[in-house]
């Protein structure tokens, strides 16, 4: 009896963690496909790793697009882990929103953004162009 206890109550647990929705939401790829990159990964919501040729999502996983959303007055953190050169700026309409001022390629380079207007912000490599890229969704 107690052993099925201890299976109902872990199966119970289990389905509260599946069920619901995920306070920072998901966005769709920069194609406008609106595929859903949200959900959780647990890593920090809007800290974007750079590495050779993609974006990738510290909070979702997400890569090329990189897809974070974040609340209005948010901040975003692309920390470098990449060899070669890469540069951050926003594209779209309007263009260049924001832009970090030089290229980078230490692994210890960061750029950070604060959004107070919600909105979608895509974004890719200034080097790269439309090989790496990213949206930034401001609720």
């Amino acid at each position: 009896m107690r052993a099925t206890l201890i299976l109902a109550a872990a199966v119970l647990a289990l389905a509260a963690c599946g069920s619901g929705t995920s306070p920072y939401g998901g966005g769709g790829d920069s194609s406008g496909g609106g595929s859903d990159a949200g959900g959780g990964g647990g890593g920090a919501v809007g800290q974007v790793t750079v590495g050779n040729n993609y974006f990738r999502s510290a909070h979702n996983g997400s890569q090329n697009s990189a897809v974070d959303t974040i609340a209005s007055g948010g901040s975003v953190t692309w920390r470098w882990n990449a060899v070669g050169p890469h540069s951050i700026q926003s594209t779209g309409l309007p263009p260049l929103v924001f832009r970090n001022s030089v290229v980078m390629s230490g692994a210890s380079d960061s750029y950070v953004m604060t959004f107070n207007s919600p909105g979608t912000y895509d974004y890719q490599c200034a080097v790269h162009g439309s090989a790496m890229t990213g949206r930034i969704v401001v609720q």
